[in-house]
């Protein structure tokens, strides 16, 4: 794994002490770290120096932890100015503020093939996000290395975007040019089975500017924004609940198709008066941060959708409460007596016609494709996760996880923040401000 910044071991240094005796012509690059207590005035006071010396910065990073400071620098400099200058400047400046400054000279000479060939082959950048139930490890960190490192990938940078604990990371990395669509595929393959060892969700997404302006996202219902599986909740109520599930379990067994299922157990509830619905929507259960996740996705401006293939009015009724904008479901008949008929009416919300509203609402919204995330659990949700530009499947079954880009396994449905690289001390701003509304 090559690290740009504080380990390139592409680049040969000299040892400041040697360099400054040598023939200063060849030496053009000096990286510069200083090390200290955070407190104000340490920037300032060092590119002070660096202007006064005409240099140029190449390259700046500051790392703070526990209020220890680290600050790099690389700079040029110019050829009419002694680099012994800088030298002696730096380290007068640090006795006079009271930090630790270490510098290595780069020659010219030596930049050439190693640093050249390896920033060619860095062209397409990419975001990886690991989301641990507790804490990432270290063996995982060590494996995750290792991968980057077989594929030739390039450590641009680590951030830590969980509070206290390092529930979530972010790594953005350099893939070499050569690197194709189906290589990139296999990396987030690779880092399936990878997180699957470690209990950690891990998201491979192209770093660009639509990754951070995503505008739309659809969401399953059942199962994901509630607990609970409505026609299952329907059925109980019904004294019918034994005689679905086994039609919800041959279906499972890939013995039914999801129409055919549906049409039966919904002959199940033939009879039932309609105002059962009232005692599910009564008892419903959300799933934990489905409320902070979509009351946070408003407030920075998205649409929001349910497109569920359980039932129009409880999908209505999440719509209401989460402030979302869509909702579409399957509609149940009902007769003049009140009781449902046993069939529905209109057409059926499977798998095909998800993938189709979720087009629509984007056409209309006018929002690519590429700037929408769904969020679902079941095998019907694949054609419009694999449609979106993020598609998580939400504690899905091991066979939904397997054909799925991404997964979510946590407990909390605002978990897919950290996916779009808000940082958890933002997610708490965003809290602060839905409490005060």
């Amino acid at each position: 794994m090559l690290e740009r910044g504080t380990l390139e071991a592409a680049k040969t240094e000299t040892p400041a002490s040697q360099a400054v005796v040598s023939d200063h012509s060849e030496i053009d690059r000096v990286r510069v770290t200083v090390t200290s207590r955070d407190r104000p005035g340490i920037t300032a006071a060092i590119t002070a120096v660096v202007a006064r010396c005409s240099c140029e910065i190449l390259s700046v990073r500051q790392v703070c932890v526990r209020r220890r400071l680290t600050l790099m620098f690389e700079l040029l400099v110019k050829n009419a100015f002694p680099q012994q200058s800088i030298f002696r400047e730096l380290l007068l400046v640090s006795k006079r503020i009271g930090v630790s400054v270490d510098f290595s000279l780069q020659p010219s000479t030596e930049i050439s093939s190693a640093e050249a060939c390896m920033l060619q082959h860095a062209s397409e950048q990419y975001v990886i996000t690991a989301i641990a139930a507790d804490s990432i490890t270290p063996a995982f960190l060590a494996d995750l290395g290792q991968k980057l490192q077989e594929r030739n990938f390039v450590l641009e940078s680590v951030n830590k975007l969980s509070q206290h604990r390092l529930g979530c990371i972010e790594l953005v990395v350099s893939s070499p040019a050569s690197s194709s669509s189906s290589d990139i595929q296999q990396f987030r393959s690779e880092m399936f089975v990878l997180g699957r060892k470690y209990a950690t969700d891990v998201a491979v997404q192209k770093e660009s500017l639509i990754r951070k302006s995503k505008r739309l996202v659809v969401m399953d219902m059942d199962s994901t924004l509630i607990q609970q599986e409505v026609i299952d909740e329907l059925a109980r109520y019904a004294g019918k609940f034994e005689a679905v599930q086994e039609i919800t379990h041959r279906a499972m067994c890939g013995e039914l198709d999801f129409r055919t299922s549906l049409y039966k157990r919904v002959e199940c509830l033939k009879g039932t008066p309609a105002t059962v619905f009232q005692k599910v929507i009564d008892h419903l259960v959300y799933t934990p941060g489905a409320h902070f996740l979509a009351h946070s996705l408003k407030r920075l401006g998205y649409k929001l959708a349910v497109i569920s293939g359980g039932f129009a009015p409880i999908a209505q009724h999440v719509r209401q409460t989460l402030g979302l904008d869509y909702a579409y479901a399957n509609q149940l008949e009902v007769g003049p007596d009140g009781c449902f008929t046993g069939r529905t009416v209109g057409p059926i919300v499977d798998g095909q016609r998800k993938a189709d509203l979720l087009m629509a609402i984007a056409q209309q919204e006018q929002i690519d494709l590429e700037q929408t995330i769904c969020i679902g659990d079941g095998a019907n949700d694949l054609p419009m996760l694999s449609m979106a530009g993020l598609g998580i499947a939400f504690n899905a079954k091991p066979a939904v996880q397997e054909r799925a880009a991404f997964r979510l396994n946590r407990q909390s449905l605002d978990s897919v923040l950290y996916f779009l690289g808000i940082p958890e001390s933002e997610q708490i701003q965003l809290r602060e401000h839905n409490d005060a509304s």
